[in-house]
C-alpha cells in the first residue's frame, strides 16, 4: 500500500511540475481513500432460487427476488466485491476552487467466478468535477437525496430509495440546485412484463432542488420533469414528473438520528428502487402510458453505551399503480423490506457487524416471493491525503 501511495504521489508531482508555469493554478491537494469490505451472506428464499450471476447474491435488489410457488432454497455467498477505492483532487483555477472525484468498486462485475480466483473487474461509480458552483460528470442524481440507512447491505432499504448515478450538469445557487441529467426511457410492451430500454430520448431530465441544513440535521425537496420517448412515432412521447423529500434528523445526545425519504411520481421508472418497474407501459396504439408510483423508507440509527456499538433499523416499501387493462399480470407491483443490525466500530476505521433482512416482492397477479438474509461484514476504511505546490520551476 505504501509503495502504491508513493508512486501516486511521485506521478502527481511530475504532472504538477509539467504545468507549474501556469499561474492560473494554485496548490493541488489529493486524496486516496476507500475501504476493504468482505460480506458473508446467508439467504433463505421462500419461492425458488436465483442463478449464480444474479446481483441479488451480492445485495438486496427488489426486482430480482424469485417469485412463484413455494420452493424453499438456501444460498451462501462470500465476496469482497463491495470494496472500493477513490481518488480526490482539488486545486484553484482562475481564482475558483475545482475538485475532481473518481470512485470504483467491483459489484455487478460480469467477469469472474468463484471456482478458483474470485477475480472481478472494477466498475466506475463516480467521475465528476466541481468548479465553483458548477458540477459536470457522473454522480448521484440531483433528484436523489443521499440519505440512506447505515446498514451492512450495499443499498439497504432499496425499495424506498431514489437510487441512481448518471452524467449531469448541475448548478448550485446557495441552497438551490438546478440540473439537467441523462434521460433514459424504460417501457413495458403491452401485456408483457419485460422492461425495454428505448434509447431514443429527445430532451434531458430537468431537476430543481432546495436544501435545508441546521443543527437539527438536514432536509431536501426535489422535483423532476421528464420526457419519455420511443422512436416509433411522435405519439410515443409522454411526460413524466415526480417529487421527493426527506433527510436526516438528529435525536438525543448520543448522535442518534432518524432518516426519512418519500417519493411520488408518474413515469419515474429507473429512478426508484433500482428500476423495479419501467417508466411506462405501451397501449394498443403504441403510445406510452406513464406508471404512477409511491415509495419511501424510515430508518433509526442508535448508538449504544459504549458508543463503539450502534444499530440501524429500517422499513421500506414501493407500490406501483398499474392500469390493469394494459399491464401484464406478471409485472412488478409491490415490494417492501425490514432490516436491523448490530455494528461494532473497534476504531473509526475498523467495523464488524451482523444484520438481518426480510424482503418481499409482489406481482400484479398476486404472485409473490420473499427471502430472509443473515449477513456478516468486516470493513477497514483507509485514507491518505497530501498536497503539492504548483511553483514555477
Amino acid at each position: 500500500m505504501k509503495k502504491l501511495i508513493h508512486i501516486l504521489s511521485i506521478s502527481l508531482l511530475i504532472l504538477q511540475c509539467s504545468y507549474g508555469q501556469d499561474k492560473t493554478f494554485g496548490a493541488t491537494t489529493f486524496n486516496f481513500g476507500g475501504y476493504i469490505k468482505t460480506d458473508f451472506l446467508n439467504t433463505w428464499y421462500r419461492n425458488g432460487d436465483v442463478g449464480a450471476t444474479s446481483p441479488l447474491r451480492e445485495f438486496h435488489l427488489p426486482g430480482q427476488i424469485p417469485v412463484g410457488p413455494a420452493d424453499r432454497n438456501f444460498d451462501l455467498d462470500y465476496h469482497a466485491k463491495g470494496s472500493r477505492f477513490s481518488f480526490d483532487v482539488g486545486t484553484t483555477i482562475l481564482g475558483q476552487e475545482i475538485h475532481g472525484f473518481l470512485e470504483f468498486d467491483f459489484l455487478l462485475s460480469g467477469v469472474g467466478d468463484e471456482r478458483v480466483s474470485n477475480s472481478y473487474n472494477p466498475r466506475i461509480r463516480h467521475a465528476y468535477f466541481e468548479w465553483d458552483r458548477l458540477l459536470i460528470g457522473q454522480t448521484w442524481s440531483s433528484f436523489m437525496i443521499v440519505v440512506v440507512p447505515d446498514e451492512l447491505d450495499f443499498a439497504g432499504a432499496m425499495d424506498g430509495l431514489v437510487f441512481i448515478r448518471q452524467p449531469q450538469v448541475r448548478y448550485k445557487a446557495g441552497s438551490w440546485w438546478f440540473a439537467i441529467e441523462n434521460p433514459e426511457t424504460t417501457v413495458a410492451p403491452l401485456d408483457e412484463a419485460g422492461i425495454v430500454v428505448t434509447d431514443s430520448e429527445v430532451f434531458p431530465d430537468v431537476i430543481v432542488r432546495k436544501n435545508f441544513n441546521g443543527q437539527w440535521g438536514s432536509w431536501s425537496v426535489a422535483a423532476i420533469g421528464r420526457t419519455l420517448h420511443k422512436r416509433d412515432s411522435v405519439e410515443t412521447t409522454a411526460m413524466g414528473y415526480g417529487i421527493t423529500t426527506g433527510g436526516k434528523l438528529f435525536t438525543g445526545k448520543r448522535g442518534d438520528d432518524v432518516r426519512i425519504i418519500a417519493t411520488y411520481g408518474n413515469g419515474l421508472g429507473r429512478y426508484l428502487a433500482a428500476g423495479f418497474t419501467p417508466s411506462g407501459v405501451l397501449d394498443r396504439n403504441g403510445k406510452i402510458k406513464p406508471i404512477q408510483t409511491l415509495n419511501g423508507y424510515v430508518a433509526y440509527n442508535h448508538y449504544w453505551v459504549p458508543q463503539k456499538w450502534s444499530s440501524s433499523f429500517s422499513v421500506a416499501a414501493y407500490r406501483a399503480f398499474h392500469d390493469t387493462d394494459l399491464a401484464a399480470a406478471t409485472i412488478n407491483e409491490l415490494s417492501y423490506s425490514l432490516s436491523g443490525n448490530i455494528k461494532w466500530d473497534l476504531v473509526p476505521q475498523l467495523r464488524f457487524g451482523m444484520e438481518y433482512m426480510y424482503a418481499y416482492r409482489g406481482l400484479l397477479n398476486n404472485t409473490s416471493g420473499a427471502f430472509h438474509r443473515l449477513q456478516f461484514s468486516a470493513k477497514y476504511s483507509f485514507n491518505y491525503r497530501n498536497s503539492v505546490l504548483n511553483e514555477k520551476q
